[in-house]
């Protein structure tokens, strides 16, 4: 049997190119199949398909799951896996032909970067961010069609690889987020907002800070598809480091909260030490959380505090959020204010869990 790479069920008209396929070593292919999982080694990989060694022989037309990551143990952190289905399509002497089965709009190219020399592109690492562009730019695609092209020029030229990183991540987590709301798959976002979003968010390098992004993303995506306020949460979000970031969702998940009319949040102060505030922020630079309590203040996210006239940093202090440092902490939540239902299952007092609080 010819053993070349499963491309899909249909046969390739003279015209249409066929996708190029390359080796790519350090790539493999961890197969799930009902039992354990077995790593296998990629012969050669293109847009539509893989080329696996392996003594598996699956019936033409089986689905397999498929985790492709570097050769070694399994990987845990998402952004050096991808998790595909493949379809069998023919055997070959040393292992078996698959064809992707993507998401619907995931649209796959591999080894066409104009930024990279062909021996670059068969690093695995640029193999696996391909896919993750592929399945963020379908997401975008679907909330903002007219963001598509913008998105994709960013990803492929405009950012930095490690700005890509961070930029990807927060459209998966936004995704996830997403995908459990009411309406979901009818919720639309405004280009300029999301092309915001992905840029400011993209300099993120704290996983905490990268979810507030992804549910600034999340909660522009309205049925309506014209709500531009997350504007300003993205304004005030850039000007955070993930200390403020600590201290903002302290204030705003500590505090006793109430109402005070429809949408209104008023909640009370929570009286904070320095030792308190050492522990919230993992550092013991009182003089620097001195100043971090005031840059709050004088965003508007922290109601002014009353200092004695003795100096004394981070003396004991009442770190109340504003009704604005609320509902960007809410945005950022994934939930709009005015509402008890977040868009997503993730929420702050989550996404903080692993950070030191009071």
């Amino acid at each position: 049997m010819n053993p070349s790479l499963g491309r899909s069920e249909k046969s390739t008209s003279p015209n249409q190119q066929r996708p190029e396929r390359r080796s790519v070593p350090g790539l493999a292919a961890y197969c799930w199949t009902g039992s354990a999982p077995k790593q296998n080694s990629i012969r050669d990989i293109s847009s539509t398909g893989v080329y696996l060694l392996t003594e598996e022989r699956w019936t033409p037309g089986a689905l397999v799951s498929l985790t492709l990551q570097m050769i070694g143990p399994p990987e845990s952190s998402p952004e050096r896996r991808i998790a595909v289905q493949a379809r069998a399509i023919r055997w070959g002497e040393d292992g078996v032909g698959l064809s992707f089965v993507l998401p619907p709009g995931t649209d796959l190219h591999l080894w066409e970067s104009r930024l990279k020399t062909a021996d670059d592109l068969t690093d695995p690492s640029d193999v696996l961010r391909e896919f993750r562009v592929a399945e963020a730019l379908a997401f975008l695609r679907r909330i903002s069609p007219a963001a598509e092209e913008d998105a994709r020029r960013l990803f492929r030229e405009g950012l930095s690889n490690y700005r890509v990183e961070s930029a990807l991540e927060i459209a998966a987590k936004a995704e996830k987020l997403l995908a459990s709301a009411p309406d979901a798959a009818r919720m639309r976002a405004r280009a300029d907002l999301v092309l915001r979003i992905l840029e400011d968010g993209s300099w993120a390098d704290s996983e905490s800070i990268q979810q507030m992004w992804a549910g600034l993303l999340a909660t522009a995506c309205t049925v309506e598809g014209n709500d531009d306020s997350n504007l300003v949460f993205a304004n005030l979000l850039s000007q955070l480091t993930p200390i403020h970031v600590r201290m903002l969702a302290t204030a705003c998940t500590k505090g006793v909260q109430g109402f005070s009319g429809i949408g209104r949040i008023s909640p009370r102060s929570l009286a904070c030490t320095p030792e308190e505030m050492m522990k919230v922020t993992g550092s013991r630079e009182m003089l620097k959380l001195d100043r971090d309590l005031e840059h709050l203040s004088d965003l508007g996210l922290l109601e002014k505090r009353v200092k004695s006239s003795r100096f004394t940093p981070v003396e004991d202090a009442n770190i109340a959020p504003t009704p604005l440092g609320q509902q960007l902490h809410a945005r950022c939540s994934g939930r709009r204010e005015g509402s008890t239902e977040f868009v997503g299952v993730t929420p702050a007092a989550v996404f903080f869990a692993n950070e030191p609080q009071l």
